[in-house]
């Protein structure tokens, strides 16, 4: 080593940073372990000893908790849907949101499913599930929230609030998981829920209805 140029070492990491990035090792093993996953394999994953997962977690009951809550955070989703362009078309806008959107609750569903295989009660925790069939997940509301920002600008051409349109895109992104076709051609299926959503589901429209 050059004298004149010691070698610097790394600087420590805080103990938010060491659980942050220990958290982010863990994830990957959830989907594939679910609960079964040992701190032994967490801490190779993050490159630190196994002393170290429990010198920045009281135990492994915290550590899962710390992975769940990472993996409902939708700070990344609603970012990026925040920050389509206005100046693209509604259609276009609802389009790349509703792309973000699935790939975020695909990825959640891959882990909610395997810790839930686990014997892992993913819905205990605040602000991730809920006990109560009216009490609305924190997540999802952060997620309408970014979507109605999003759709604002066009609110009177809709024939319903925005709120409403976005929760009937969640609802037609959710039939995805059953429709074969989906699976084929991800982007056509994206495109054909947004049309149905804005234009309906009628090739011709007939006659207006008497109310």
């Amino acid at each position: 080593m050059n004298a004149e140029h010691p070698r610097r070492r790394a600087p420590a990491m805080s103990v938010e940073q060491r659980r942050d990035e220990i958290v982010r090792a863990a994830l990957p093993l959830l989907v594939e372990h679910g609960a079964n996953l040992t701190t032994r394999a967490v801490a190779q994953a993050s490159g630190v000893a196994e002393g170290t997962v429990f010198r920045v977690f009281t135990d492994k009951e915290e550590l899962l908790r710390a992975c769940v809550s990472e993996a409902f955070r939708t700070d990344e989703a609603c970012a990026r849907i925040r920050g389509i362009p206005a100046e693209y078309d509604v259609e276009e806008r609802l389009e790349r949101a509703a792309s973000v959107l699935l790939d975020y609750f695909r990825r959640l569903g891959r882990l909610v499913h395997s810790l839930s295989a686990s014997g892992y009660d993913v819905h205990r925790h605040d602000g991730v599930g809920h006990d109560h069939a009216d009490c609305e997940p924190e997540f999802v509301r952060q997620l309408l929230a970014a979507c109605v920002t999003l759709t604002e600008p066009d609110r009177q051409r809709f024939r319903v609030p925005p709120e409403t349109l976005v929760r009937m895109l969640f609802g037609l992104l959710m039939s995805m998981r059953f429709d074969p076709t989906a699976q084929e051609d991800e982007h056509t299926a994206l495109a054909l829920r947004v049309d149905v959503l804005l234009r309906g589901a009628l090739a011709e429209r007939g006659p207006e209805r008497h109310r």
